[in-house]
């Protein structure tokens, strides 16, 4: 791929309600995932990997986050001279005044149409994250121009009965056209069908036609997401549909971002996404390995570095900077960035977020399907403070 042939467009305007409380003070490409990385982690190696120089991301709210993790870009080679990542916040209209929001009316899409204007690229990527994976941007590319249709969809084969209504899918021709992109909630599914066309709201096309359809939209007053807007470009055009087969996971409530930390525990699942030909690339942060002390034991887990460990840890994922305390026993847990557990605490089937304090001697227990969630900064030093499901 040449080095300004392709743009590509990163959505973190995506639905989040069910993620809250993990998602009250960040977007969800900005979820923490698999020991140190964030979603948003996933869509640029993809890109970078595949030589794609020019990046923006479009932000819901201000972006503080996002600003502090992607910062010029450099851990993702993108601090170049030409080219580069650019950041557009404030797109989340909910937050828009109506004042405001009536001036936007034909002017929505104009960061995204002056950015794609200014990359002077042959085609354009549009990705969000909620979709884990590691695909080849190169080979989507070969597989576009191989055929005739202006867009390209990126789909994944799973199991339907993992989807929620909410998930979209393609609707697929004999010839493996997609037709539509549609909601679980609107697909007309046999109940003998044992597998769809996950969408992997990954899309293709040429740079110029994209401008257009960002044009077209502005003229008419629409604003929807971008998303939305390539569903529609799909129905216009008959999409050719490229098949995703490697390791996906599926983000759109707690339990399915428990379920996908959990799954990179499998070391198929972890080779599969990590330990393929294209890296995955994140944030540099350079601190000493985790220390494990005398008396410690770790099963089955993933450590981040710069953590102190007395207590026992099974089956868990654990970030950067993370104490747990003597005595302490963490199974099935996420516990993120610079969390602290007291001694003696007992957890199973938990997130702790960022920053987060649990006293000592507290039990916080979930369930695999109903994890107990402790929100960022958040302080327990009383049981009565968090409830224990059995």
């Amino acid at each position: 791929m040449r080095r300004e042939q392709v743009s590509a467009i990163i959505n973190l305007l995506e639905p989040s309600d069910a993620l809250q409380p993990l998602t009250a003070v960040r977007p969800v490409g900005m979820l923490p995932f698999g020991g140190r990385y964030r979603l948003v982690d996933f869509q640029l190696s993809s890109v970078i990997n595949a030589g794609i120089q020019n990046v923006m991301v479009t932000v819901p709210r201000s972006g503080r986050s996002v600003a502090d993790h992607l910062r010029s870009g450099r851990d993702w080679s993108l601090n170049t001279i030409r080219g580069g990542l650019f950041l557009s916040p404030y797109n989340d209209l909910k937050l828009v005044a109506p004042e405001k929001k009536a001036a936007l009316l034909h002017h929505y899409y104009d960061n995204s149409i002056q950015f794609l204007k200014c990359s002077q690229s042959e085609y354009s990527v549009v990705m969000s994250t909620r979709n884990v994976g590691n695909i080849d941007l190169k080979a989507l590319l070969r597989y576009h121009e191989e055929r005739n249709s202006p867009v390209t969809a990126v789909y994944k084969r799973v199991d339907p009965a993992s989807l929620i209504p909410e998930n979209t899918i393609l609707q697929l021709t004999a010839k493996g056209e997609a037709t539509a992109v549609v909601p679980m909630s609107k697909a007309k599914i046999s109940p003998k069908t044992k597998q769809v066309a996950k969408s992997m709201a990954i899309y293709l096309m040429s740079t110029v036609d994209l401008i257009e359809l960002l044009q077209s939209a502005n003229q008419r007053g629409d604003m929807i997401s971008l998303e939305e807007l390539m569903r529609q470009a799909v129905i216009q055009h008959n999409a050719n549909a490229f098949e995703y087969t490697g390791f996906q996971a599926n983000i759109h409530d707690i339990n399915s971002y428990f379920a996908a930390n959990m799954a990179v525990l499998d070391e198929a699942n972890f080779r599969a996404l990590f330990y393929s030909s294209r890296r995955i690339y994140t944030k540099v942060k350079n601190e000493i390995p985790t220390f494990f002390a005398t008396g410690s034991q770790c099963r089955d887990s993933l450590c981040g570095t710069g953590g102190y460990i007395e207590g026992q840890l099974d089956h868990s994922v654990i970030f950067r900077d993370v104490l747990i305390n003597r005595d302490s026993q963490v199974k099935n847990a996420i516990i993120m960035q610079g969390a602290r557990i007291g001694a003696g605490c007992k957890l199973e089937n938990v997130i702790i977020d960022k920053d987060a304090v649990i006293g000592p001697n507290l039990v916080l227990k979930g369930t695999s399907t109903t994890p107990l969630v402790i929100s960022k900064g958040q302080h327990v030093f009383q049981q009565a403070e968090v409830a224990v499901h059995d």
